[in-house]
């Protein structure tokens, strides 16, 4: 078992979003989190990349219980074993494509050639290969993704997470972000989790969950 979740609750204030779940990624999996809008889909998600912590319940990736973790111990675990995709992308506007890639191992102090080869490769399988000098302001939703799926990827993580990454594409632009993210899972054995309100989105997964009403139910 890659990740697994167990008694996971949170609330805010007054508001349960979270009540007792459990969850299980197989290695290889690429799972499909559905929930209606406020179902706290991207709340689950951010406790499971150790973004946030749970009021109770633990997280384990490879073995590694993460939710108790220290925050400069969680810092070096996010760049190291997880790849995340935000939901808004947090593309640096000021960093061109290649230097936003590279971002995380210049954090990491990593050394950048190797990365550089990575990088490159990435580029050219996931087709932007000829935008590594554009910014961000001057590529199309559906690239600016692509950008942000090669520096969650660049690194060699153990789980790629994605919050939502179809919301704001087109139905062409979604269809193309999801075959590649299928691709990466089936071709190259890359663990995928994503939150999704899209059905066409979530039927590219192997599996299926729902969160309603703070809990999950197999699809």
């Amino acid at each position: 078992m890659m990740l697994t979740a167990t008694q996971l609750y949170h609330s805010y204030g007054d508001q349960v979003i979270l009540s007792g779940v459990d969850l299980t990624v197989q290695k290889g999996e690429l799972l499909s989190i559905m929930g209606e809008s406020g179902s706290g889909k991207s709340t689950l998600l951010s406790i499971l990349a150790g973004n946030l912590r749970p009021d109770r319940g633990s997280v384990l990736l490879d073995g590694k219980e993460i939710s108790s973790m220290g925050e400069r111990e969680l810092a070096a675990l996010r760049r190291t074993s997880l790849g995340f995709v935000y939901q808004s992308l947090n593309l640096i506007p000021t960093l061109n494509a290649r230097d936003n890639i590279l971002l995380p191992l210049l954090l990491d102090r990593k050394d950048l050639s190797r990365g550089k080869e990575k990088m490159q490769e990435l580029a050219d399988y996931l087709r932007i290969g000829h935008l590594l000098t554009a910014f961000p302001n001057t590529m199309s939703g559906g690239e600016r993704q692509r950008v942000a799926i090669a520096r969650a990827m660049v690194h060699d993580p153990l789980v790629l997470m994605l919050d939502e990454p179809t919301g704001s594409l087109d139905s062409r632009s979604t269809r193309e972000v999801m075959e590649l993210l299928r691709e990466l899972n089936q071709s190259r054995g890359v663990t995928v989790v994503q939150v999704t309100h899209s059905a066409d989105a979530a039927a590219y997964g192997t599996r299926t969950v729902t969160l309603h009403d703070g809990r999950l139910i197999e699809s």
